[in-house]
C-alpha cells in the first residue's frame, strides 16, 4: 500500500484527477450558465470537434514553428556568450547585470515594447527568444566553468586552438548542463509563446490566435476559449513530462 501511494506516476495520475474534480467543482459552485464557465465534460467534447478541424494542426503547426526559430536563436547567441563567459571571469561579471535585468524584466512588458517596436507576426520569436537565452546562457557558462581543472590544463597542452578546444572538448562535457537548459525552458517557451500570439492579435494561425478569435467572435460562450487552452495546456503537460524525463535523466550524470 505505501509503495502504492509513493508511486510517482500514481501520484501524477491523482495531481490529474484532483485538476478535473477541482474543475467541476468550480464549474457548480459558480453556478453561471455553462457558456461562462464550461464543466470539463462539455470542454473535452468541444476539444474533439477542434481536432477535427484543419486549423487547429494549421494552428499548432504555426506555434511550434515560431517556438523552434525562436529556441534556435535563443540556443546559438546563449552558446556563443555563454562559452565567452565560461572561460572570462572578466566577461561573466560584465554579462552578470544584463542576464538580471533580461530575467527581472516581466514578459507583459515585453510583450508590448515589441508589439510598438516590430510587426506583430514577429513578437512571439522575439519573446521566446528573450525568456530562453538567459536561461542557456547560464547552463553554458555553468557547464563550462564545472569542467575539472586536470581536464582543462590536458587540453591547454593538447589543444592549441582555443576555438578547436571549445568545440570539440568544452563544450561537449558542458552538454549535459546545457540540455538540462533546453529541457527546463522549452516546455516554458510554450506557454510564453502563446500567451504572446494571443496578445499580439495580428491575423494569421496559432494556438494564441486561435484562442483570441474564439473569445472575440462570441464573448459570451468560452467553451471554445476553454477548449484551445485545454488542447494547449495538454500539448505543454505533454512536452514538460518528456523534458522532465529527459532532465531527471541528465541530471543523474552530473
Amino acid at each position: 500500500m505505501k509503495k502504492f501511494i509513493t508511486n510517482k506516476y500514481i501520484l501524477y495520475i491523482l495531481g490529474i484527477i484532483a485538476i478535473f474534480l477541482l474543475w467541476w467543482l468550480l464549474s457548480l459552485i459558480i453556478n453561471e450558465p455553462i457558456a461562462i464557465f464550461p464543466d470539463p465534460i462539455r470542454t473535452i467534447a468541444y476539444s474533439f470537434i477542434i481536432l477535427g478541424k484543419g486549423y487547429f494542426y494549421q494552428s499548432l503547426g504555426f506555434s511550434l514553428l515560431k517556438l523552434l526559430v525562436g529556441f534556435a536563436i535563443a540556443f546559438a547567441l546563449a552558446i556563443f556568450f555563454g562559452t565567452i563567459a565560461g572561460n572570462s571571469l572578466s566577461f561573466h561579471k560584465f554579462f552578470a547585470p544584463i542576464m538580471t535585468v533580461l530575467k527581472a524584466i516581466p514578459t507583459v512588458a515585453v510583450v508590448f515594447l515589441f508589439l510598438v517596436l516590430l510587426k506583430a507576426n514577429n513578437l512571439p520569436i522575439l519573446t521566446v527568444i528573450l525568456l530562453v537565452f538567459p536561461i542557456l546562457y547560464e547552463a553554458t557558462s555553468n557547464g563550462i566553468r564545472n569542467i575539472d581543472n586536470d581536464i582543462i590544463e590536458a587540453m591547454k597542452l593538447d589543444c592549441h586552438s582555443i576555438i578547436r578546444g571549445n568545440l570539440q572538448v568544452k563544450l561537449p562535457l558542458a552538454m549535459p548542463y546545457i540540455l538540462v537548459g533546453v529541457a527546463s525552458s522549452f516546455a516554458l517557451s510554450i506557454k510564453i509563446e502563446i500567451m504572446a500570439e494571443a496578445l499580439s492579435g495580428f491575423t494569421g494561425y496559432g494556438l494564441g490566435v486561435a484562442i483570441r478569435y474564439a473569445q472575440e467572435n462570441n464573448p459570451g460562450n468560452m467553451v471554445p476559449v476553454f477548449a484551445y487552452s485545454f488542447l494547449a495546456i495538454a500539448i505543454m503537460l505533454i512536452i514538460s513530462l518528456g523534458a522532465n524525463l529527459i532532465k531527471n535523466a541528465l541530471k543523474k550524470r552530473l
